[in-house]
């Protein structure tokens, strides 16, 4: 009897043992709730973070958390941290926690974007981080590479992304040049005189002095114009009727009258003329630019010289001035600028109130129809180096990155050859933060390895 003692104490041992491990386990089993999978785990010197999530999900909006500590410790924070970036400040979600034992933690957390996120966990005394990108499942799938981009609705604003329908518009190509204000050269005059004379006065007249037409610009005493006011009399006395109409018509060419008057409203040129002095017969006494009209010359870059023709309408905004002008040009210079490497092209400008200085600098917008066109705005373009992106809107808050084809862009819009239709939305703002997480979650495939940003 007493040889099968050691046999039931063995077998005792092996049941107790057998039991020790089973209720071990079932407790094990039992501390993690039925429907959490974990998702991913933190350890640095010694302390491990095993963070569970419901269904196995991270992912944009609220989500249900339990957290292991292994070893037993407390948890001070647990939280996820976006760095700030352009147009963007940081942002921080912290996890709500319910302590449920010694080393076990329940929670909750809302992100708000999908993006690369980073978990910071304070955990007696030491901070342990690592980055992940939301949203993230328990095991990898290909579903991610099809699902898009999701942002949580409430938050767009907040980040910075905003829509536009794409549609058809006419596409205008424009740049603008500097460019100043110059006299009308086909509408500056002189005064002359017919015959010599001496003049009395100019009546204070000045050159740069802007002048009505009618305005003295002179007295003068003639000489020829005496004598032939003589031989009028003379003509009337002796009843000469031919010779009376010839003295007119020798008059009437001498411009018969002590002041001589301006023809023409504009601005004084050149005064050659002063009180006391002597003026022969073919001189210029005055030269008067008429400014009811002036030119526009604008010094177009060679690379848009192309764009410019004969007939192209401009729009003409006077340098710190709100008014703005409309023209045409009607000559384009034959020779360049080689060091400046720019054209000279006119535009003739009415100015019948005189609103535009000479020589006043101006700045000149150049348009040109390219025709109707499927069109978004180049904001909206992505270049991934090898082709061009643009984020489509597949619902609010849902973003699919889709590759197109571009034809001709302008400096604000690109006509769409392939890849959109008429009335879809695509991002127009915000772009560069939806391309960033494409980049993580591999959306761009294999160019993701060079992908380079040219906004």
């Amino acid at each position: 009897m007493k040889k099968f003692i050691p046999l039931v104490l063995l077998a005792l041992l092996v049941v107790l043992g057998g039991v020790f491990f089973y209720l071990n386990k079932k407790g094990n089993k039992g501390e993690i709730p039925s429907g959490y999978v974990k998702v991913l785990s933190l350890s640095e010197e010694g302390k491990k973070i095993d963070l569970y999530a419901r269904d196995g999900k991270l992912q944009v909006g609220k989500n249900e958390l339990f957290i292991v500590v292994k070893p037993s410790g407390s948890i001070e924070s647990l939280y996820f941290y976006m760095p700030p970036m352009p147009g963007m400040g940081e942002m921080r979600e912290d996890a709500l926690l319910q302590k449920v034992k010694e080393g076990v933690y329940r929670g909750q957390v809302n992100i708000s974007m999908a993006g690369q996120w980073q978990l910071v966990v304070q955990t007696d005394g030491k901070v342990i981080k690592k980055t992940l990108s939301i949203p993230l499942k328990a095991s990898s799938s290909e579903e991610s590479k099809t699902e898009g981009i999701t942002i949580d609705p409430q938050k767009l604003q907040l980040i910075g992304i905003y829509t536009q329908e794409v549609r058809k518009q006419e596409l205008m190509d424009s740049f603008n040049a500097v460019g100043y204000v110059s006299y009308d050269l086909s509408r500056v005059y002189e005064i002359t005189l017919r015959s010599d004379g001496w003049v009395l006065d100019t009546f204070g007249r000045f050159e740069g002095e802007l002048i009505n037409r009618g305005t003295p610009l002179m007295r003068v005493v003639n000489p020829d114009v005496q004598i032939a006011k003589e031989e009028l009399k003379l003509a009337k006395e002796l009843g000469r009727k031919d010779l009376e109409k010839a003295v007119l018509e020798k008059l009437n060419y001498l411009k018969v009258g002590e002041v001589i008057t301006s023809p023409y409203r504009g601005v004084i040129l050149e005064k050659k003329v002063y009180a006391g002095g002597y003026t022969k017969a073919g001189d210029t006494a005055y030269k008067i630019a008429d400014i009811s009209s002036v030119w526009v010359i604008a010094e177009v870059p060679q690379e848009y010289s192309s764009l410019v023709k004969r007939g192209t309408q401009v729009l003409i905004s006077p340098v710190g001035s709100e008014e703005s002008f409309t023209g045409r040009v009607d000559y384009i210079f034959p020779e360049a600028d080689r060091q400046a490497r720019t054209i000279k092209v006119r535009i003739s400008i009415p100015d019948k109130e005189t609103k535009l200085k000479i020589n006043q600098l101006v700045d000149v917008y150049f348009e040109k129809p390219l025709g109707v066109v499927l069109a978004v705005p180049s904001s909206a373009v992505v270049d991934t180096g090898k082709r061009q992106v643009v984020f489509v809107e597949k619902e609010r808050g849902v973003y699919e990155p889709r590759y197109i084809r571009v034809g001709r862009c302008t400096q604000d819009m690109c006509e769409v050859l392939e890849g959109l239709k008429e009335g879809e939305r695509v991002v127009v703002k915000g772009s560069f933060l939806l391309d960033s997480e494409a980049q993580i979650k591999g959306l761009y495939g294999e160019e993701a390895k060079s992908h380079e940003h040219h906004h």
